[in-house]
């Protein structure tokens, strides 16, 4: 697997590409409350409770298709992660891959797990990857949410290409 956040990460890719109110964003990449895998997890907060908010793990940092960078995962057949909500009944979208062919660098290709009700509980989830071209993936992972009315904290662990 090449792994994106996870206890073992070498950091492949930087949560840097935060989009809508990203004053309202905030992200801990060592949280220990109740982590699916090891010593920590990822929680997220979205501290608003309208508007939207998300932010993609970009490779080169901060980069929105102006330089050349990413990776070249083919081969993978999917993303997987794990993810759980504080309260449950979270909404959040899931993607890979947004930077659109109208940029001198864009990604190679794009995926996403759109209308992701979180539980409580920690749950497994799949982006399937299958008859992608994953030759250039600049943003191989990100998470987007609408403002549902009150904060919204939910975590992320153990994210990788398989």
């Amino acid at each position: 697997p090449f792994v994106i956040y996870g206890e073992k990460s070498g950091q492949p890719y930087i949560a840097s590409g935060y989009m809508g109110n990203t004053g309202a964003i905030s992200i801990d990449q060592s949280n220990k409350t109740n982590p699916h895998d090891g010593k920590t997890c990822m929680k997220v907060q979205y501290k608003a409770d309208d508007n939207w908010g998300g932010v993609v793990w970009q490779s080169p940092a901060n980069d929105w298709g102006d330089q050349p960078g990413g990776f070249d995962i083919s081969g993978a057949k999917k993303l997987t992660f794990w993810a759980r909500g504080e309260n449950g009944g979270e909404k959040v979208d899931f993607l890979v891959g947004i930077i659109g062919s109208d940029k001198k660098y864009p990604d190679s290709d794009k995926a996403s797990l759109k209308g992701t009700q979180l539980s409580k509980e920690w749950k497994h989830y799949e982006i399937d990857l299958a008859d992608k071209d994953l030759s250039a993936i600049k943003t191989a992972f990100g998470w987007t949410l609408a403002g549902q009315g009150s904060p919204v904290v939910f975590y992320l662990d153990e994210i990788r290409f398989e």
